[in-house]
């Protein structure tokens, strides 16, 4: 099982690539990760995307079928 430090750092990389990886702002990202894995404690049943950008969905735009 992963630890909650090993979450939060999980967390705190994933927000830090959907950001376009930033220097110099690992406190910010590591405070966010916290507050999302308490959160995530507060409901333990809600299933929650490690990726922010996964809860965003696809960036793609809908392609027509071509069959």
């Amino acid at each position: 099982m992963i630890s909650n430090q090993q979450h939060i750092q999980e967390l705190a990389y994933y927000l830090w690539l959907s950001e376009g990886k930033p220097e110099g702002q690992s406190d910010k990202h590591w405070q966010i990760a916290i507050s999302m894995a308490e959160k995530e404690n507060d409901h333990p049943h809600q299933k929650r995307s490690v990726d922010p950008s996964e809860a965003k969905g696809s960036t793609e735009p809908e392609q027509p079928d071509q069959t």
